[in-house]
């Protein structure tokens, strides 16, 4: 019997195992204070009825743990909440994987871009000197920028960006180009960090005078040398509860308040009926609760950009709720109405 973290996003510190009872924590490695994403492998308990348990109660959400065979395809375990979760291992089930959340393998991007004859590019270079990656499409000379990951762990982002990218693909307007990078703290997604509050700033209190990440300089370089115009960032919130449990978005400035919540009515008639719905009613407005204005983040930042019509985070949660249940369907589908809304607010804001 083996658990292990050796796969993309892989995070896990195994405690000790007593019988069918497996006892166990997420690495919290560079972030400050306490963080809740998980990811592991096990082997070798076929057969048998295991319970992993975590010192914490913010750790397992309401569904149980996200299951995967091949790092594609998830569900959830429907057994387990709080510190603990329990499943039962089929007799050919050799390998399972397990995480809080259901994870977005870079792989998969790869796979996106080359069904619809993209070509990712090498963006920048990573903190430990990988080829970041990120992809354009369109000809226009007015831009859309796209980006998720700013925190490592929040891979609903990355689901609902894929979404968007096809509604764009099939309805970008006229006169339009996209860039996308989808995994800003691409060191993170690959090693299995939090990425939230890591020391010494994350990524996204790095818009700066002095970014201390290349991919945000280069994004921010970006912004100013081109016609840039619509930027979206797709994040996950906290680990579950209130309106952790809904799509919503963080707003950016006071000024920009007009245009969000045209964006919003967008929203609101695109995804009405889906499981993952946007009603706004959730939303976290500028310099309400945490949401301060002159937060140093990727939306602020942009939103203070001349060029710039509409910047806005979305949050959608890891599990949601009976009713608003997430799963890749339902993050797909999601991002799909988020791009018929970019597109829909385009044609009527021209």
């Amino acid at each position: 019997m083996t658990i292990h973290r050796n796969f993309t996003g892989g995070n896990i510190a195994v405690d000790r195992i007593e019988n069918d009872i497996v006892y166990l924590e997420r690495e919290i490695r560079d972030t400050e204070g306490d963080w809740f994403y998980w990811a592991f492998c096990a082997e070798g308990f076929e057969g048998r009825t295991v319970t992993f348990v975590f010192p914490d109660p913010n750790r397992v959400g309401r569904f149980g743990a996200a299951v995967s065979h091949d790092l594609e395809t998830w569900c959830w375990s429907e057994s387990g909440c709080g510190d603990r979760f329990t499943y039962t291992f089929g007799s050919d089930e050799n390998r399972v994987y397990f995480a809080h959340n259901m994870v977005y393998n870079p792989a998969r991007f790869d796979r996106l871009c080359a069904a619809n004859g993209l070509s990712p590019e090498v963006f920048c270079r990573s903190v430990k000197g990988r080829e970041l990656p990120a992809v354009r499409f369109g000809d226009g000379d007015k831009w859309i920028l796209l980006t998720a990951r700013h925190h490592a762990c929040e891979s609903t982002g990355n689901y609902v960006m894929e979404g968007v990218m096809e509604s764009l693909l099939a309805w970008l307007p006229e006169g339009y180009a996209v860039l996308a990078v989808p995994f800003v703290d691409y060191d993170g997604v690959l090693d299995g960090d939090q990425g939230k509050n890591r020391r010494p700033h994350d990524h996204n209190r790095d818009y700066t005078d002095a970014p201390v990440y290349e991919v945000v300089a280069e994004m921010m370089a970006f912004g100013r040398e081109n016609d840039l115009r619509y930027t979206f960032d797709f994040h996950s919130p906290w680990h579950m509860g209130n309106q952790n449990d809904y799509v919503f978005f963080s707003r950016s400035t006071e000024a920009m308040e007009p245009y969000t919540d045209r964006f919003g009515e967008i929203m609101k008639a695109e995804t009405a009926g889906n499981e993952l719905e946007y009603t706004g009613g959730w939303d976290v407005g500028p310099n309400e609760a945490w949401n301060n204005e002159n937060s140093p983040n990727s939306k602020n930042y942009f939103s203070k950009q001349p060029s710039v019509v509409l910047s806005v985070t979305t949050e959608t949660p890891y599990f949601g709720v009976n009713g608003g249940k997430v799963s890749v369907d339902a993050m797909l589908e999601l991002g799909r109405a988020f791009g018929r809304s970019i597109a829909e607010y385009i044609r009527t804001q021209e």
